[in-house]
């Protein structure tokens, strides 16, 4: 990542500047990832600490009311703290894994081993249970995120940008793989893939019409392996925030 240069790039600095005053949130520090994938994150210890950074990718990808729907999108997660929540609650599941770990796999006695075996079983579970709280919340901050955003520039715009982002990084699936930072990205870079399998014909030409929404919504309310996958990823399918974001542009 290298630091933004503002004589190539002036509208984003301008961009971020103008939303972050409006609804007073310190400027992030924005760098830009020398990458394909088109995405976009943001990251730091607190919200007066944050970095924002946007892909090579997402700049030659999407048109410059698009971008600015997604530099909207990180500074609502800025404004909420997002990133700060959820690092400090990804340490619940961290303790129970090892507290598990430990008691289940810590070479007990065998008087201690009934009861070591009982905590670590419950631990266990505190983790399992935990981590679907995580992703639940993490799907939910990305509608949040959203709604900010879709209220800076038209809902439409960044429901653009989510088909566009989605599309793209399905045809980069290696580098999704590769990814470690899955829930910070506006778009999840491992689901987009299937997304795009199942909804090729929509997302082919990256502009996503209320029709084609209404029927992929169609779809996912009928499909039981879509409800039961979804309780297992870090964002909602991008078919839902679009939804919310068309439901957003009707209220205007």
């Amino acid at each position: 990542m290298t630091p933004l240069n503002k004589e190539e790039f002036p509208w984003i600095e301008e961009t971020t500047h103008e939303i972050c005053v409006k609804n007073k949130v310190k400027i992030p520090k924005i760098t830009i990832a020398n990458t394909s994938m088109p995405n976009a994150f943001v990251f730091g210890r607190t919200s007066k600490s944050a970095t924002m950074t946007l892909t090579r990718g997402l700049l030659g990808t999407l048109t410059k009311d698009e971008v600015r729907g997604v530099i909207a999108h990180e500074i609502g997660h800025i404004k909420h703290n997002d990133m700060v929540v959820m690092t400090v609650i990804s340490v619940i599941p961290t303790i129970a894994y090892f507290i598990a770990l430990s008691t289940m796999f810590g070479g007990r006695t065998r008087d201690q081993g009934g009861s070591a075996m009982l905590i670590g079983v419950g631990a266990f579970a505190v983790y399992f249970i935990t981590n679907l709280l995580i992703l639940y919340f993490s799907r939910l901050r990305e509608f949040y995120a959203d709604d900010f955003a879709g209220r800076q520039v038209r809902p439409t715009v960044l429901a653009n940008a989510l088909a566009k982002i989605t599309y793209g990084l399905s045809l980069q699936k290696q580098q999704a793989k590769n990814s470690t930072l899955r829930s910070f990205y506006a778009v999840d870079p491992i689901s987009a893939s299937y997304e795009v399998t199942k909804f090729s014909s929509h997302y082919e030409d990256q502009n996503i019409s209320e029709d084609e929404v209404k029927k992929a919504m169609d779809w996912e309310r009928s499909s039981s392996f879509s409800k039961f996958g979804e309780i297992f990823r870090t964002h909602p399918l991008t078919y839902k925030r679009i939804d919310k974001l068309y439901q957003l542009e009707r209220g205007f």
